[in-house]
């Protein structure tokens, strides 16, 4: 179904100025990074930043706000930032946990899968404004948890209970999301006719079966296998996006003692990684390709009338893709790994000195 003109120019509009705002602010994260510091080291100036950092998204430079899809980083955690700032709920609501609103989210996702699944265009695009409120409530859950623990920017707690949770309840929200898309797909097959369906899936005819079943089975086949393509491109998407940050946060925001290097050569070499080249091209690659913006993609084929579409790039693009990157942030890993805790002339004069110590006082 084409866009009305005045809805097609408005549609390319709005696109248009999101994606400058992109280009805008990632050129004032570039520059916050390579300009100021990044982890605490001395010779470096500190970034002073003129709006509140709970709403600002470049003030405090993580791992995982470099690895956030567009909408979360510029958009969506801002927007949660300036809410709780009006209402007060880190603060003042104190009855509301962060898991309650996780919970409530997932709620939120069934009612969308519920839209989503309708036969009416108008129906699903609601769908879709519903289950992005439900990508900010999942927003809202992180920043509430962080401003009661007095973490600052974007991380994830790995391990915890809350981490647990929040995975799980975003889980859930993208199962009744799928089964939105499986029963309206069910009710709205790719093609029109049997004369259709026929060229497209090709079989033998047989005297003794009727074939308005041959090829309704078949359809719910394709259906079926698309499906499962999509699920499987989400788990891909999810799996490698939670690895990579776990480990970079572990290698890149770790205040480890007992490395056999001073505290400031650790910072330095981390703040060289983060504002290397290499490493900016992995996250933004990450940016376009993690589980949200998956997501995202879904929902925005949902909104344009375009699911069978968006299936078919998919069957190999969607897979294809995410391990060509999951391989070459894993060269990148074991790289920057090698680079900080190991194989440095830092890491050599530190060793050796601790050996020399322990001979004398023998």
């Amino acid at each position: 179904m084409l866009l009305p003109p005045h809805s097609m120019r408005l549609t390319l509009i709005l696109v248009s100025v999101f994606c400058c705002y992109i280009l805008f602010m990632d050129y004032l994260l570039y520059n916050r990074i390579q300009d100021y510091s990044i982890r605490p080291v001395k010779s470096e100036k500190n970034y002073k930043s003129k709006v509140p950092c709970d709403i600002n998204p470049i003030c405090v430079v993580t791992v995982k706000a470099l690895m956030l899809d567009y909408p979360n980083l510029y958009i969506l955690s801002p927007l949660a930032g300036i809410i709780d700032r009006i209402l007060g709920i880190s603060s003042s609501w104190l009855w509301i946990t962060p898991n309650m609103i996780s919970g409530f989210h997932v709620v939120v996702a069934v009612l969308a899968g519920y839209f989503v699944s309708s036969s009416s265009l108008s129906d699903r695009r609601l769908g879709v404004i519903m289950f992005e409120f439900r990508t900010w409530l999942d927003d809202l859950d992180g920043h509430v948890a962080r401003r009661r623990k007095h973490i600052t920017g974007e991380r994830s707690d790995v391990g915890s209970a809350g981490y647990w949770v929040d995975g799980i309840c975003d889980g859930l929200g993208s199962i009744a999301l799928i089964v939105g898309v499986f029963f309206f797909l069910k009710k709205n097959p790719p093609r029109r006719g049997y004369e259709k369906l026929r060229r497209i899936y090709p079989c033998v005819e047989s005297q003794e079966v009727n074939t308005e079943i041959i090829y309704k089975r078949l359809r719910f086949r394709a259906l079926v296998r698309n499906i499962l393509l999509v699920t499987g491109h989400l788990l891909i998407a999810s799996i490698g996006w939670n690895r990579y940050i776990s480990l970079y946060q572990d290698l890149l925001e770790t205040d480890d003692n007992s490395l056999a290097i001073t505290k400031d050569e650790l910072y330095t070499r981390q703040s060289e990684i983060m504002r290397s080249g290499f490493f900016w091209v992995v996250t933004v690659t990450w940016r376009l390709i993690n589980f949200h913006t998956a997501v995202d993609y879904l929902l925005l084929a949902i909104f344009f009338d375009r699911l069978w579409e968006y299936m078919k790039v998919l069957r190999w693009l969607g897979y294809v893709i995410p391990l060509i990157v999951v391989y070459i942030t894993e060269f990148h890993f074991l790289e920057s790994y090698a680079f900080i805790l190991r194989g440095s002339t830092g890491f050599v004069t530190r060793s050796s000195e601790l050996i020399q110590n322990v001979t004398a006082s023998g």
